[in-house]
């Protein structure tokens, strides 16, 4: 319950001009907290067991005066005056001392009213809602409350893109595996392969089914004359007169004059199962572009594999790809989800929606 200080005249302390006050504080000396009967500016009245022994003595006191959520403590240096078995006088050898100042301010604004006492605390005056003083602060307007609330939306945009953003490169960081053999942008047909390793002698680009496509000089002194299987258009694969190849190496790409074009990738045996299990792999081409491509329906896993551990497959880019870019070399990586959500994408739409958003917010905050 709260209460003002008492009106009725205070008792002078001693005969002097400092009444004492009845305010709630409490002294510590010695580590022993004692319970505040009157204060002024010169002494102060306790109760508690003390010990007579420090009776007549100067001791350090801790005045302390108790607010809500907080302590005001005061350290004057006073001489104890025990006056019974529960009760002493503390007078303060210096009572112009630094804890003056505070001292006295405690005391004007208590006696002033400005301070008031609720049980064993002390309390501002102005906390309580004076009788006929201002009332609540005014409202906000309409434009200031929409706002506000485009701003709270702003923050709730960028924050939600932000985590996205952040979900995609721990997606990137730790469940993408980039394929270390590049892709490369081929028409999609039949491949031939060196049968031995040797020496290219002859090239013709405009054989017919049936005819001499190329001769091969192998190291064991033989040549080799390979017939064109089929009818179709002849893309050399980085071969020339005179190259030197590897058996197996891809050597002519034979394809229909419309056919359309694939990536054709080497593989790791141990990330088939994975590119099956994901749908397809990640490709980047060198001008940035990216897109997935996926095996092929007629796509069958070999028996066996060659020494470098590698499968060779024709892989559907989910994008068309111009003529131009056929013989560009591409990047492939392989991405597992291990929450069954596109974070890559998810990321991308939630950026372009927060942009978006944020565009509309900044017009309408200019229209207001």
């Amino acid at each position: 319950m709260t209460h003002a200080p008492d009106t009725s005249p205070a008792p002078l302390s001693a005969g002097n001009e400092h009444p004492l006050i009845d305010i709630p504080f409490s002294a510590v000396i010695d580590g022993r907290r004692y319970a505040g009967d009157g204060l002024s500016l010169t002494e102060a009245q306790v109760s508690g067991l003390i010990d007579r022994r420090i009776d007549g003595s100067e001791k350090i006191v801790h005045l302390i005066f108790d607010f809500p959520g907080f302590q005001v403590a005061l350290v004057p240096t006073a001489r104890v005056m025990v006056e019974g078995d529960n009760s002493s006088v503390l007078v303060f050898t210096e009572p112009t001392g630094d804890h003056s100042p505070q001292l006295r301010q405690i005391l004007n604004d208590y006696i002033s009213g400005d301070l008031t006492s609720s049980g064993g605390l002390i309390r501002s005056g102005s906390l309580a809602q004076p009788k006929g003083g201002t009332g609540a602060a005014p409202k906000p307007g309409f434009r200031k409350r929409l706002r506000s609330a485009f701003g709270t939306l702003v923050v709730l945009a960028l924050s939600v893109a932000l985590i996205a953003l952040a979900v995609s490169l721990m997606q990137a960081r730790l469940f993408t595996t980039d394929i270390a053999a590049p892709g490369r942008v081929v028409a999609q047909g039949q491949t031939i392969r060196a049968t031995a390793d040797g020496q290219i002698s002859f090239i013709n680009p405009d054989a017919g089914p049936g005819d001499v496509l190329f001769a091969l000089d192998t190291v064991d002194g033989e040549t080799l004359s390979i017939a064109m299987p089929t009818k179709g258009t002849v893309h050399p694969i980085s071969v020339a007169e005179g190259s030197t190849v590897l058996a197996g190496e891809p050597l002519f790409e034979i394809s229909a004059p419309d056919a359309p074009l694939v990536i054709e990738a080497r593989l790791p045996q141990e990330l088939l199962f994975e590119v099956q299990q994901t749908g397809g792999v990640n490709v980047t081409l060198p001008d940035g572009t990216e897109f997935r491509a996926t095996l092929g329906d007629g796509f069958r896993a070999p028996g066996a594999v060659g020494s470098d551990g590698l499968v060779r497959a024709n892989l559907v880019p989910s994008i068309d790809l111009s003529p131009d870019e056929a013989g560009q070399v591409a990047a492939l990586s392989v991405s597992r989800d291990a929450f069954g959500v596109d974070w890559g994408s998810l990321s991308r739409d939630a950026l372009g929606e927060a942009r978006a958003f944020t565009r509309s917010i900044k017009a309408i905050g200019d229209q207001s």
